[in-house]
């Protein structure tokens, strides 16, 4: 990832003024690069912003660790390109998907 430059964090505040504190404190945490330092599923579903559409009598958790094993992969340019490939040959026809190289 040292190959991108540093981006300085955009003021949510600014580019969104007609949104609520709490959407713009929940993007806030949302959108945040580094998975240990990202809100958890738990405190998403726990916010303030989705407490008038929540239902939790109706929710589940899953009770299993989901493993993300590319998040602890050395993305170099390469196997960047072809996990995004990948994933976007996935919503594809099969038909259109032979047209694409992952390679």
């Amino acid at each position: 990832m040292e190959q991108f430059k540093f981006t300085p964090r955009t003021n949510l505040k600014e580019k969104y003024p007609k949104s609520s504190p709490e959407a713009i404190d929940f993007l806030e945490q949302v959108l945040i690069f580094n998975p240990f330092f990202r809100i958890s599923l738990t405190k998403c579903l726990e916010h303030p912003l989705f407490a008038a559409v929540r239902m939790p009598e109706k929710e589940s958790i899953l009770g299993k660790t989901v493993d993300l094993a590319f998040e602890k992969e050395d993305l170099k340019r390469p196997r960047l390109r072809q996990l995004i490939l990948a994933e976007c040959a996935s919503y594809l026809p099969d038909k259109d998907k032979r047209k694409m190289k992952t390679k």
